[in-house]
C-alpha cells in the first residue's frame, strides 16, 4: 500500500501548486501564488525582476508595509495582560500563585516573543499557523505549508502537508531522535538527484486503515500522519515512489499539532485575508504611476532643439563653443519635453493612497501623523473612533483564539512542568499581597494564643497593636521565595482573562486620570473606606483605565506610635503629647501602659 500514499501525496501537492479554486463565479484563488505575491509585495520586489522591456529600472513604491505596522501595534497585547481568575468556590490563593507562576514560566519560555511574532505576521499574511510539539511552539512557514485550499479549518481539511528541508546530517540527527525508519535509504536516493536539500513530507489526513497496517480494513478510514520521502520515477505515467520514515494513527482532537489564527476569513477559502492582499490592486497601480513619472523625468531632462535649416547639423552642447554665432536661414528652437501631466499624476496618486487608508483603516490619525490643515476636529475624532473600533474587534478575535490556545495547550503544559516541587520568588506588590494574606493567618493564630493565655479576647487596641507589629516586621522583607509543593496545581480550577484594552490607553490621559483620582481622595479620604463610595469610585477609576486595587496596595501602614496615639487620644479626649512605645510590646498581660 506504500505506492498508494505516494500517489495520494503527489496529487495533493500538484493540486495545491497548480490548480485554483473558484470561490464564486469569476473569483479564482490559488493559495501558493497568493503567498508568493505577498512576499514579493512586502519586500518591494517584482516577479519578473526590476528591469522592464525597454531596459529601464522599475521602482517599487511600497504602500503595504506601513498599514501592517499600524495593524500590529493596534492589536498588540503582552503576557502581563493574561490573568488567571478564581471560579466561585475555589481557592483564591492557589489561583493567585498559579497566575504569578504562569507569568514567570511564560517569561522563561519567551512567550512574549511568540505573541509579538503572531501580531507581526498576522496582518501581513492573514493567517498564522503554530505547531505545538511537546509543549514547545514553532511557527510554520506558509511557503511550505500545503492545505486543502477551500477548507474551513485545518482540522476539517482533507489533507495538511508540511514540507521540511534537511541536509543529510540534519536528517540523521532528527531521524535518530524521533525513531524514523529508512533514513539511510532516503539519503542514498536523494544523492542520485540534483536537489540541494532532502525534502521530507509530513502529511495529515484520513486514509484507509489498510495503508497503516497490513490487516487493516480498506473500507475503514482513520486519521493518520505519514512522514515520507517522495521520489518521482522517470516514466510516461510518472508514478511515484519513495520511503516511509514514520506512519501512525492519530486522535484528531488531542494529537493534531497545528493551531491556526486568522486576521479576517471569508467562506470558500482557508487562508485569511491580510493587509497586503487587500492592497494588491492599489500597490500595482501606484507602481505603474510612479514608474511613468520616472520615465517622464528622463525625457524632461533632455535638451533637444529643432530647426528647418538642413545646413545645421551639430550638437549644441558638444560641438558649439561658448559664444559662437550660428548663422541659419531659420531660427533654432527647443523641443518641449517637460512633463505637462504632473497635476493628473498627483491627483491619481492621492486617490490611491486614500483608497489604501480606506481598505486598511490606517488613517493618518491612527498612524500618528499630523492631520491636513483645515480638517475639522469632529471628522478626526470620528475617523479615529471608527478605526479603533475596527481594530478592537480584530484584537478581540485574536485574543479569543490565543485564549483557547492557552486553555487547551499552553497552561496544561505549564501545570505538567510545574508539577515538581519548586520555589516562586515574590517581590514588590506581589510580596505585599502575599504578606497581607500571611498577616491575616498569623493574626488569627496570635488572637487565639492570647485567648488561651488570658481567657478573653484582646481589646481593639491590643488587636491593632498585634497587626501593626506583624505588618512592620514583614515590611522589612525585600523578596520572599514561596515553596510550591509537588502537584500543587494538579486540581487547579481557573478562569482565564486577557485584558485587551490596556494597550490602547493613552499614557497622557491615564496620567491625567490619576491626578484627578489623587485630588478626589485628598478632598474625601472616605472614598477608599466607605463601602458605597468605594464601589462607585472603583467604577469611575475603571472607566479611566485605573484599578482601585493599585491604589489600595500603596496605602501606608500606621506605625506603632500612631496606633497608640490614636488610642490615647480616644481615651483622653483632648490634646496629649505623643507617648513613647516600648520596642517590643508585651501582648497578653493586660493592656500596655502608655
Amino acid at each position: 500500500m506504500e505506492a498508494d500514499i505516494f500517489q495520494q501525496i503527489a496529487r495533493e501537492i500538484d493540486e495545491f501548486k497548480n490548480q485554483s479554486i473558484s470561490i464564486v463565479k469569476s473569483l479564482e484563488f490559488n493559495q501558493l501564488k497568493t503567498i508568493e505575491r505577498i512576499y514579493r509585495y512586502y519586500n518591494s520586489t517584482y516577479e519578473g525582476g526590476d528591469i522592464d522591456s525597454e531596459g529601464y529600472k522599475k521602482y517599487f513604491f511600497n504602500i503595504v508595509r506601513n498599514p501592517c505596522y499600524v495593524a500590529t501595534k493596534a492589536i498588540d497585547f503582552d503576557t502581563k495582560d493574561i490573568t488567571l481568575l478564581t471560579p466561585p468556590g475555589q481557592n483564591p490563593i492557589k489561583t493567585w500563585l498559579a497566575d504569578r507562576d504562569l507569568k514567570f514560566w511564560m517569561k522563561e519560555k519567551n512567550f512574549g516573543k511568540i505573541l509579538n511574532r503572531i501580531f507581526f505576521e498576522l496582518p501581513i499574511f492573514g493567517s498564522v499557523v503554530l505547531k505545538i510539539i511537546e509543549g514547545d511552539i514553532y511557527f510554520v512557514d506558509l511557503r511550505y505549508f500545503y492545505v486543502e485550499q477551500s477548507a474551513e479549518s485545518l482540522k476539517s481539511a482533507s489533507y495538511v502537508i508540511e514540507l521540511h528541508y534537511y541536509t543529510p546530517d540534519e536528517l540523521r540527527k532528527i531521524g535518530k531522535k524521533l525513531g524514523w525508519d529508512n533514513v539511510e535509504e532516503t539519503i542514498r536516493a536523494w544523492r542520485e538527484t540534483k536537489e540541494p536539500y532532502i525534502c521530507i513530507v509530513e502529511r495529515y489526513g484520513e486514509v484507509p486503515e489498510s495503508w497503516l497496517k497490513e490487516d487493516g480494513d480498506e473500507q475503514n478510514y482513520v486519521y493518520s500522519r505519514f512522514i515520507c520521502y517522495l521520489a518521482e520515477k522517470e516514466e510516461k505515467n510518472k508514478s511515484f515512489a519513495g520511503y516511509i520514515l514514520k506512519k501512525d494513527k492519530l486522535d484528531l482532537e488531542t494529537e493534531f499539532p497545528y493551531w491556526e489564527i486568522h486576521w479576517e476569513k471569508i467562506p470558500g477559502r482557508w487562508l485569511g485575508i491580510g493587509m497586503v492582499e487587500r492592497l494588491f490592486d492599489p500597490q500595482m497601480r501606484v507602481n505603474e504611476e510612479i514608474n511613468l513619472r520616472v520615465k517622464s523625468s528622463y525625457f524632461a531632462s533632455l535638451n533637444i532643439f529643432q530647426t528647418s535649416d538642413e545646413s545645421i547639423n551639430k550638437n549644441l552642447l558638444t560641438d558649439i563653443p561658448n559664444g559662437q554665432i550660428i548663422v541659419t536661414r531659420s531660427g533654432i528652437t527647443r523641443v518641449p519635453t517637460e512633463e505637462r501631466n504632473l497635476s493628473a499624476f498627483e491627483t491619481e496618486h492621492r486617490l490611491w493612497l486614500q483608497n489604501r487608508d480606506e481598505l486598511t483603516m490606517a488613517f493618518d490619525v491612527i498612524r500618528g501623523e499630523r492631520l491636513p490643515a483645515g480638517t475639522p476636529l469632529g471628522s478626526a475624532i470620528l475617523a479615529s473612533t471608527m478605526a479603533t473600533s475596527y481594530f478592537d474587534q480584530i484584537r478581540e478575535n485574536v485574543a479569543l483564539e490565543i485564549k483557547e490556545l492557552l486553555m487547551k495547550k499552553i497552561i496544561p503544559n505549564f501545570i505538567k512542568e510545574r508539577s515538581k516541587e519548586h520555589y516562586l520568588k515574590l517581590v514588590g506588590e506581589d510580596l505585599e499581597q502575599w504578606n497581607e494574606w500571611e498577616l491575616l493567618k498569623e493574626l488569627e493564630v496570635k488572637k487565639w494564643e492570647f485567648v488561651a493565655k488570658n481567657g478573653r479576647l484582646p481589646s481593639r487596641f491590643q488587636y491593632e497593636m498585634m497587626k501593626t507589629l506583624l505588618r512592620e516586621q514583614k515590611k522589612k522583607q525585600k523578596s520572599k521565595s514561596i515553596k510550591i509543593p509537588k502537584d500543587y496545581y494538579k486540581d487547579l480550577q481557573y478562569w482565564l482573562e486577557i485584558e485587551i484594552t490596556g494597550e490602547a490607553t493613552d499614557v497622557r490621559i491615564k496620567s491625567a486620570n490619576l491626578q484627578v483620582a489623587l485630588q478626589a481622595i485628598t478632598v474625601d479620604p472616605t472614598l477608599l473606606t466607605d463601602p458605597i463610595k468605594k464601589k462607585i469610585f472603583a467604577k469611575i477609576l475603571e472607566a479611566g483605565g485605573i484599578s482601585i486595587a493599585d491604589l489600595e496596595a500603596g496605602q501606608e501602614t500606621p506605625s506603632l506610635a500612631e496606633v497608640a496615639t490614636q488610642e490615647v487620644g480616644k481615651r483622653a479626649g483632648g490634646g496629649v503629647s505623643a507617648p513613647s512605645i516600648p520596642i517590643t510590646p508585651i501582648l497578653g498581660e493586660g493592656e500596655t501602659k502608655v
